[in-house]
């Protein structure tokens, strides 16, 4: 009983503290920058606060609600490394394993001397692989070297990375793939059924998945690009004319659509079912405490970040390792087209949220700022 009195003062509390935020969300949602924004927030794995602003659609005829689903994108990494700790724990995986063990036609040099690239440094963007290294897929993916074998495409012997894994950092998604497809050959079972069955599941996220189910189909929320912007125009550029539905003035609306590259960034869910992925995440419902450890707490590499907006940026297992304003938190955000995202937990204050908007452009580090500005102002 006094533990719930004391959680329901902090709630009643924390709904004062975030007036400013939702009045910012209403104003932002309002004039549909963006149209469609959510959000959450934990103490330690409890859900004391959830929110909804703005509309799913430019006709504005459904409202943002708290199960409307999102594309995620890159928050789905983190659901990705904790399958790879899972099986990490059980003795499948080991962050020291080579990628060859698992993909033996993969070969990596730098400065002409081969060299070896781990799942940790897959898990945190030290191996050199970039998304504009093409020439790594026919070393890692079966599908596509037998379809160069048959095509005649010319399949190099190994790739050449910029530097020695482990020395630096660069966030790539081509990463997350390669392990999505060594968790498969480890396992023998496909990497998206896994992820339903070991991580959303028992999380209890009820509308998520790696497509749009009938149910889910019918609240979703429709992404938007702006159309002076140099990631949109960057976006526009590659993206499938089928999956741009129409402009609204300088808007572009997006129609629905899936991912196919899962475990870089091809979840959708709502901010709630996100919110319950973090409370399963803090109480050990998806890894014991001395795995947790190991994610969080496995040395960091440093990234090269002069144009972030934070101080110190470092990529660890999954999460970012930022530490800015005298705080230190873990993050990590999702971008790609109609969609900005992320999660970010405090260990300091045991508090932990998550930020999903319906538009490309958005500033989600200074909504995430503007949001743990207010909690910490009215309750630390």
């Amino acid at each position: 009983m006094k533990i719930t009195l004391v959680l329901l003062s902090f709630v009643l509390t924390l709904s004062a503290t975030v007036t400013d935020f939702e009045q910012f969300l209403q104003e932002e949602t309002h004039a549909k920058t963006p149209p469609s924004a959510s959000f959450a927030i934990l103490q330690g794995d409890q859900i004391v606060y959830e929110s909804s602003f703005g509309y799913n659609d430019d006709e504005a005829t459904q409202a943002t609600s708290l199960e409307s689903v999102y594309h995620v994108f890159s928050l789905t990494k983190i659901l990705a490394a904790t399958l790879v700790m899972q099986l990490v724990d059980e003795g499948a995986l080991s962050l020291d394993d080579p990628v060859q063990k698992y993909l033996p036609r993969f070969r990596a040099k730098y400065d002409d001397q081969n060299v070896t690239v781990t799942i940790l440094n897959l898990l945190n963007h030290s191996s050199g692989i970039s998304d504009r290294s093409s020439e790594v897929r026919p070393l890692t993916d079966d599908n596509y070297y037998r379809y160069a074998v048959s095509h005649d495409i010319e399949i190099v012997k190994y790739i050449e990375l910029p530097y020695l894994p482990g020395t630096a950092a660069k966030y790539s998604s081509a990463e997350y793939i390669i392990l999505s497809r060594i968790i498969e050959k480890a396992t023998g079972e496909d990497f998206g059924e896994m992820v339903i069955e070991r991580i959303v599941k028992p999380s209890k996220m009820e509308r998520s998945g790696f497509t749009y189910t009938e149910e889910m189909a019918t609240n979703q929320v429709y992404g938007t690009m702006k159309m002076f912007s140099i990631v949109g125009i960057a976006m526009r550029m590659f993206m499938d004319s089928a999956n741009k539905d129409h402009w609204d003035g300088t808007t572009l609306w997006l129609k629905q659509f899936d991912i196919g590259w899962l475990a870089a960034g091809g979840l959708v869910a709502p901010v709630h079912d996100m919110a319950l992925f973090l409370s399963a995440y803090h109480n050990n419902t998806l890894m014991n405490e001395k795995t947790k450890k190991i994610f969080l707490e496995t040395p960091t590499v440093n990234v090269d970040a002069w144009m972030a907006p934070q101080e110190d940026i470092s990529f660890g297992i999954g999460w970012y390792h930022i530490r800015d304003k005298g705080e230190f938190y873990y993050q990590h955000q999702g971008l790609g087209p109609g969609f900005r995202t992320m999660i970010r937990i405090y260990p300091k204050y045991d508090l932990s949220f998550v930020i999903l908007t319906s538009q490309t452009e958005t500033d989600i580090d200074s909504w995430g700022d503007r949001l743990v500005d207010d909690v910490k102002g009215g309750l630390f």
